[in-house]
């Protein structure tokens, strides 16, 4: 009897350390922490991948989800994370708790039609998540980061929530409202950080004066293929003009001001989809065309137009007087210091004297009003 009492005593004993090992949880690195730590990154541009759309009737939200056909260069396409902060378009975002988000969702919505309003369910975030790729399953609606804009006291709340894993950014649509007629709803997109795109190397800008050439440019009034840069400016012979635009290197702005201009986002932009990099330490420039140039290293530059893009090579340490006249330079020169405030942007020659064309900043990347003409002098 004294022995059968032991036998079930370590029986016991061991059926319990079974059962402790088969019961502990194995060890996950919660999501919304993972979320976190993508995010604390300095600076991380994410550009449109792709995205994901269902059906929704007087019935609710069809499960079946389906790849939507997006434009890249006309969506929403691109987001900008900096230590936690998100920015679209220049605009701050703030992150809020899953709950104050709810009660702001519903301060902007009336009374009479906030019955109309659903959230999506865990498994439906789950299955959008599952069908744009994302190595990441949520347990619980407080997984996702959520955003709003606007005020402290008028605070607008964004629709869709956030989580992240590695080098992608998933954006969930959270809400939908009842409908009478079947209608095509976003259901979720992703977006992937410029990590694998060319990073550009930070050249000095004096080390840039001379003349660049475009090989596989077919010439014409409008386009070249040449050119001219000398003392920080970038110069370019369109039709009966010589046109000129600052080279900017980026490092001189502070990596927070920069985060939150929108014509450098939107360049910023540009460059991703074309596979480049615009990052804090580029050299590069901007025309009044919208083209965007971008210094590679000290011998190549490449030119981004609508994803477009030319490669130019360095062919002279010089600016021939037949490529750029020295008159032209000292006339843009004289310009900027009979205007203060002022900058030449264009000179113009047919017949007669030169006019002049003034504008208040040649800085194409951050400025928007860059290349916007002020007034026109002429030059005898």
């Amino acid at each position: 009897m004294h022995k059968l009492a032991i036998l079930v005593i370590t029986i016991g004993i061991t059926l319990a350390g079974c059962t402790t090992q088969t019961s502990a949880p194995a060890h996950h690195h919660p999501v919304k922490a993972t979320t976190q730590k993508v995010l604390q990154a300095k600076a991380k541009t994410w550009t449109f991948d792709q995205a994901v759309s269902s059906k929704q009737t007087k019935h609710g939200v069809a499960s079946k989800l389906e790849a939507a056909v997006v434009d890249k260069t006309t969506a929403q396409s691109s987001w900008t994370t900096s230590q936690g902060q998100f920015l679209s378009v220049g605009i701050k975002h703030r992150q809020v708790s899953f709950s104050k988000w709810q009660r702001a969702q519903q301060r902007h919505i009336m009374k009479s039609y906030r019955h109309r309003l659903h959230y999506m369910s865990v498994s439906q975030v789950n299955a959008v998540l599952k069908k744009l790729g994302a190595p990441i399953k949520i347990s619980k609606l407080t997984d996702l980061i959520y955003l709003e804009t606007g005020s402290s006291t008028d605070p607008l709340p964004v629709a869709t929530a956030f989580v992240a894993k590695d080098h992608h950014l998933y954006a969930i649509n959270m809400q939908y409202s009842d409908t009478d007629q079947t209608t095509t709803i976003d259901r979720g997109r992703s977006f992937t950080d410029t990590s694998t795109k060319v990073t550009p190397r930070h050249i000095s800008v004096n080390q840039l004066n001379g003349t660049w050439i475009a090989d596989e440019t077919t010439t014409s009034a409008s386009d070249t293929g040449k050119l001219m840069i000398k003392n920080g400016y970038l110069y370019q012979h369109r039709y009966d003009s010589y046109e000129r635009s600052a080279i900017q290197d980026l490092s001189r702005y502070s990596l927070g001001s920069l985060n939150q201009n929108v014509t450098y986002a939107a360049f910023k932009t540009d460059a991703a989809h074309a596979g480049y990099q615009l990052a804090h330490n580029t050299v590069a420039s901007g025309d009044s065309t919208g083209m965007l140039y971008i210094v590679i290293n000290a011998n190549k530059i490449i030119r981004i137009n609508q994803q477009l893009v030319t490669t130019y090579n360095k062919t002279s340490t010089i600016v021939a007087a037949s490529a750029l006249p020295q008159t032209d330079i000292d006339i843009f020169n004289q310009m900027d210091q009979q205007h203060p405030g002022e900058s030449a942007a264009t000179i113009t020659v047919k017949a007669g004297p030169a006019r002049v064309a003034l504008t208040s900043s040649l800085n194409y990347l951050t400025d928007p009003d860059a290349g916007q003409i002020t007034k026109e002098v002429t030059v005898n």
